[in-house]
């Protein structure tokens, strides 16, 4: 009976591990309004930090996104990065959240990226700092290269590798503010031209262009090189800039009237400025992560604010408090994008070199396979090194139980006929 059951338990386990259904990914960008970053503007009265830190916290367990991509962060020292992390993020009994390092390209102002580290492990970092010209963008471009924490990585590391690009690009509408937009385009658009690219990569943030037809929106979306343009998830193009047609997607601003003494963009929303734009990719049905059509959008925007401010009458879009902190926190309302991520399924190919252990009622050690096909050897190693005893598991046997009941630290060696190791495990 006892042998029974473990047969069962493994034809299960295989049951499981042959498909797995997809996992949803919610991605977040959101302009925090000169977090932390005090000016003869925005002070520490007018622009409180730590009432900011509190109404971060209550958006983010409101839309509960995986990534976070925040804009507009004091990058003159590691105190802001660090703060949204441990006071707005990892509070209240969460834990899982984790922080990008810290990049600038010089500018007082950063991006501060932070994921859900139980779903996802950081690969690589780095930033896009300058022009084509080698002249300093306004500010960076953050480049960061994710992978998904599949269940099953230690039996198959083929798993998703994706790329984020966090941009928070020039405001302004003078001549100059537009030059300065285009150049961080081309830059990003050099940079994906010119070096390996994920088969799927975003960019987040702040992208302050009042119209899709603005020459640096062009270069995200029509580049030379058709392979690696961007694409807008629901193709929501034109001149966005108070205009009501698009009114359901203005992200600025949260405010009319009340700016708190000019740290705040009033006027209420009547700007498309904050965007997550995907590559064609994650558009198609054959890709490993897939863009869920119909989930981007601007929280808070319930389409019926256009040139209001956020909590002018009614907007029952959000919750109350969330609504509140939506107002309080920022003149830009955050963006999210949901995504379906494919997991990882596992073939008899991969699992036929795996045994189960378990210890009978006796202390004997019991190894389980699922294919015998040929006579493998099995050893019990001591903690000094020593091979203590040694026996065949012969072909035609799908189970083995040790000869004697050991104690202490030992290690189970398994090689097949070749001699090639293909289990060790303490007991």
């Amino acid at each position: 009976m006892h042998y029974v059951k473990v047969i069962f338990v493994l034809i299960l386990s295989i049951s499981e591990l042959a498909a797995q259904s997809p996992v949803s990914l919610r991605v977040m960008t959101y302009n925090l309004t000169y977090f932390r970053a005090f000016t003869s503007f925005c002070t520490s009265s007018n622009n409180p930090p730590g009432a900011k830190e509190g109404w971060l916290s209550t958006v983010v367990a409101h839309t509960q996104p995986d990534i976070l991509v925040c804009n507009e962060v004091d990058g003159s020292n590691a105190t802001a990065h660090g703060r949204i992390l441990n006071f707005s993020l990892n509070t209240n009994g969460t834990s899982r959240w984790a922080a990008t390092d810290l990049y600038t390209n010089g500018s007082s102002l950063i991006n501060a990226v932070y994921y859900d580290q139980t779903k996802l492990g950081l690969k690589s970092q780095s930033i896009i700092s300058n022009d084509l010209q080698n002249t300093t963008l306004v500010r960076g471009i953050d480049v960061i290269r994710f992978y998904y924490k599949d269940s099953l990585l230690a039996w198959n590391p083929d798993t998703l590798f994706f790329t984020v690009f966090a941009a928070h690009f020039k405001a302004g509408n003078t001549p100059g503010d537009l030059t300065e937009r285009q150049k961080a385009c081309e830059a990003l658009m050099n940079h994906l031209a010119s070096n390996p690219r994920d088969d799927v990569y975003l960019l987040a943030g702040d992208l302050n262009m009042n119209k899709s037809q603005e020459s640096g929106f062009q270069q995200l979306l029509n580049y030379s090189n058709a392979g690696i343009r961007f694409k807008d998830p629901e193709n929501v193009l034109g001149n966005w800039n108070n205009n009501g047609t698009f009114a359901a997607w203005h992200t600025q601003s949260t405010r009319d009237g009340q700016t708190n003494d000019g740290c705040f963009s009033g006027g209420g929303l009547d700007d498309r400025l904050d965007h997550i734009l995907v590559n064609s990719t994650p558009l198609t049905a054959a890709s490993r992560m897939r863009y869920l059509p119909g989930s981007l959008h601007p929280v808070g925007n319930d389409g019926l604010h256009f040139n209001s401010a956020l909590n002018s009458g009614t907007n029952n879009s959000v919750p109350a408090t969330v609504l509140t902190a939506l107002y309080e926190l920022s003149d830009h309302l955050p963006v999210v994008a949901d995504f379906e991520v494919d997991r990882l399924g596992i073939g008899l190919e991969e699992f036929r070199d795996h045994v189960q252990r378990a210890t009978d009622l006796d202390g004997h050690v019991i190894l389980q396979r699922i294919e015998a096909h040929e006579d493998w050897t099995v050893e019990v190693v001591d903690a000094a090194g020593r091979v203590v005893a040694r026996s065949n598991w012969p072909e035609g046997e799908l189970r083995w139980r040790s000869e004697s009941v050991y104690s202490g630290w030992m290690i189970l060696r398994i090689a097949d006929a070749s001699g090639r190791t293909k289990f060790a495990s303490p007991r």
